[in-house]
């Protein structure tokens, strides 16, 4: 199990450092390096970390999801989709963890994750959770139909 921990860890720190050299010292032609292989190997890693017992491994991995949208965002990132819905779900999983993986669900924007978050903002009994969730509805609510602030108060 400590072998495990320790190896998704060294995945992780080597997929954080990849993308800090293409953010911090890259211009658009450094993120044609993610692609094909590198990106497959990256993701299916980064499964692996989502399925980890460490809550903290878990939480990295999420973020390097988000990060990795961002720098990729034409990536749907498909088979970390199922991984992060069920950290979502999970009613014993640490909050800040949830939070964090709903975000990145989020940031993937697939039909089957944002049902995951609307349906445990519904659901859940972790009041912080179901703040976040509303939140993140709402937000994509806002995105795909181009209501306002304004428009939602006025009705």
């Amino acid at each position: 199990m400590k072998q495990v921990t320790v190896r998704l860890v060294g995945v992780l720190t080597v997929a954080t450092m990849l993308i800090a050299s293409v953010v911090l010292g890259g211009s658009k032609s450094d993120a044609a390096r993610f692609k094909g292989a590198t990106v497959d190997a990256i993701e299916k890693s980064l499964v692996m970390a989502l399925k980890s017992p460490s809550p903290g491994v878990q939480a990295s991995a999420s973020q390097v999801i988000r990060d990795l949208k961002g720098l990729l965002p034409e990536e749907k990132f498909s088979l970390v989709t199922i991984p992060l819905m069920g950290i979502v779900k999970d009613e014993n999983a640490d909050a800040a963890v949830r939070i964090v993986a709903a975000l990145a669900l989020h940031d993937l924007e697939s039909g089957m994750g944002d049902f995951a978050i609307e349906r445990t903002a519904q659901f859940t009994d972790n009041e912080r959770m179901k703040h976040v969730c509303l939140w993140l509805t709402y937000e994509r609510l806002r995105e795909t139909t181009g209501i306002t602030t304004q428009t939602f108060a006025q009705n």
